[in-house]
C-alpha cells in the first residue's frame, strides 16, 4: 500500500475500501446482466439494449432531485441506505430465476430498481469524498478512486466469467449483492467533518425547485464545468452505444465462452489500472486540459479498435478514460462551495448519464440494422468526437 497519508486516515480507507468492494461486484454484474439477457433469456440487440436503457434511466428520473436530497441529508446514512437496496434489488434477479418467472422485463425492472437506488448512492458517495479529504488532496484522492474502478475492472468480469461458468449467469449476481452490503458496514465507521447533515446553511429552507436551479447554475452557468460536462456526456451517450452490443458482439459474433468473455475484459481493463496511475503525472507534465483533450480522443479510439482486436481495444479504451476521470471529476470540487457539492454531482450525473439511455437504444437499433461490429467502429468515432467540447477550453 502507497506511503500516503490518505491510506493513515481511517475514514477514507474505510470509504475507499467499502466502495472498492462494491465496484468489484458491480463488474460482476457488467458481465452477467447481459448474459443473462443473452443466454438465459434469448435476448437480441433490441432487447439487450433496452435492458441497459432502463439500466441508466433512473439517473434521468431521479438525479436533479437525488442531489437536493443528498445535500439536505446525511450523506452517509444516504449511501449506506442505498448500498442496502442495491443489495436487495439485485437479489431479485437469481431468486426469480429459482422460481422460474425470470423475463428480460423483470431483469430490466430489476436493474432499473438497483440503478434507482444507485442514483442517491453514488452521489452522496461522491460528495463524502471532499467531507473526509482536504481540498488540495482530492486529485490524489481521486486517482484513488480511478484505481479501484480500473482494478475492479480487471478483477471483476473475470470473476464474473468464472462464476458464470461455474453456476449460472443470475447466481452471480449474488456476489454483486453481497458486496454491496459490505460497502454499507464499511460506511458505518466513516467519521465525515462538518455538520451532521449535506449542508446547514439559509439555502436548506428554499423549495426543491429552487436547489435544482441552484445546482442546475452552479454547472450550465460555468464555462469550464459547462463544457467538461458535455463532453463526459456525449461521450457517455457513445460509451452505452458501445455497451449495448459488445457483450453480444464477443459471445454471438465471436463465440467466446463465459469465462472466456471475463478474461478478455479483465485483460483489457489492465490499461485502466494503468492510467489511474499515472493520470495525476501526466496532467503535471502536459496540463489538465491537454491531457483531457487527448484522453477522450485515445478513449474513442480504443472503443473502435475493439472491432479489430478486442482485448488490446479495451485496454487502450479503460487506460484513456481513467486519465480522463481523475482529472474531469476534481474541476467540480475546484470551482463550487461545498454546500453545493451533492447538487453538482447530481446535475452532472444527471446531464451525463441521462445521455446514457438513449446511447444504449441507439446502440441496440444500430446493431439491428448494420451488425455489432460496426456499431462498435461508430460508436468509436463518436466518442472521440466528444473532445471537441474541449479543444478550445483552459482547464485548470
Amino acid at each position: 500500500m502507497p506511503r500516503d497519508p490518505l491510506w493513515r486516515d481511517r475514514s477514507f480507507a474505510l470509504l475507499w475500501s467499502g466502495q472498492s468492494v462494491s465496484l468489484i461486484g458491480s463488474q460482476v454484474t457488467v458481465v452477467a446482466v447481459p448474459l443473462v439477457a443473452v443466454a438465459a433469456l434469448g435476448a437480441g440487440p433490441w432487447e439487450v439494449g433496452v435492458v441497459a436503457a432502463c439500466g441508466r434511466l433512473p439517473y434521468l428520473v431521479f438525479g436533479l432531485v437525488a442531489g437536493v436530497w443528498v445535500d439536505r441529508l446525511p450523506r452517509r446514512a444516504v449511501a449506506a441506505v442505498c448500498a442496502v437496496g442495491q443489495a436487495v434489488a439485485l437479489a431479485v434477479v437469481p431468486v426469480a430465476a429459482a422460481v422460474v418467472v425470470l423475463s428480460v422485463a423483470v431483469l430490466a425492472v430489476a436493474v432499473a430498481e438497483a440503478r434507482a437506488f444507485a442514483v442517491f448512492g453514488d452521489i452522496a458517495g461522491l460528495a463524502l469524498v471532499p467531507m473526509v479529504v482536504p481540498r488540495d488532496r482530492l486529485t490524489r484522492a481521486q486517482g484513488a478512486v480511478e484505481v479501484s474502478q480500473a482494478t475492479a475492472q480487471v478483477a471483476g468480469p473475470a470473476l464474473g466469467g468464472w462464476l458464470v461458468g461455474a453456476g449460472t449467469a443470475a447466481g452471480a449476481l449474488l456476489v454483486d449483492a453481497a458486496s454491496f452490503v459490505v460497502a454499507a458496514v464499511a460506511l458505518a465507521g466513516v467519521q465525515v467533518a462538518g455538520p451532521a447533515v449535506g449542508r446547514a446553511d439559509a439555502s436548506a429552507r428554499a423549495g426543491m425547485g429552487a436547489e435544482v436551479l441552484a445546482g442546475l447554475r452552479a454547472v450550465f452557468g460555468h464555462r469550464i464545468l459547462r463544457r467538461v460536462t458535455l463532453c463526459t456526456a456525449t461521450h457517455v451517450f457513445w460509451f452505452n452505444a458501445f455497451g449495448a452490443v459488445l457483450v453480444l458482439h464477443l459471445v454471438a459474433d465471436l463465440g467466446m465462452t463465459p469465462s472466456r468473455l471475463g478474461m478478455t475484459l479483465s485483460v483489457g481493463a489492465v490499461g485502466g489500472l494503468v492510467g489511474a496511475l499515472v493520470a495525476a503525472r501526466a496532467g503535471e507534465w502536459f496540463g489538465r486540459g491537454p491531457t483531457m483533450v487527448a484522453a477522450i480522443l485515445v478513449t474513442g479510439g480504443g472503443q473502435a479498435f475493439v472491432a479489430v482486436s478486442p482485448m488490446v481495444g479495451v485496454a487502450v479504451m479503460w487506460f484513456a478514460l481513467q486519465v480522463y476521470n481523475v482529472h474531469q471529476v476534481p474541476v467540480r470540487y475546484e470551482v463550487t462551495p461545498s454546500a453545493l457539492h451533492g447538487r453538482v454531482n447530481a446535475t452532472i450525473r444527471t446531464a451525463v448519464w441521462g445521455c446514457a439511455p438513449a446511447g444504449a437504444l441507439v446502440g441496440g437499433l444500430l446493431g439491428d440494422l448494420v451488425g455489432s461490429r460496426a456499431t462498435l467502429v461508430v460508436s468509436g468515432v463518436g466518442a472521440a468526437l466528444a473532445c471537441l467540447w474541449l479543444a478550445r477550453t483552459r482547464v485548470g
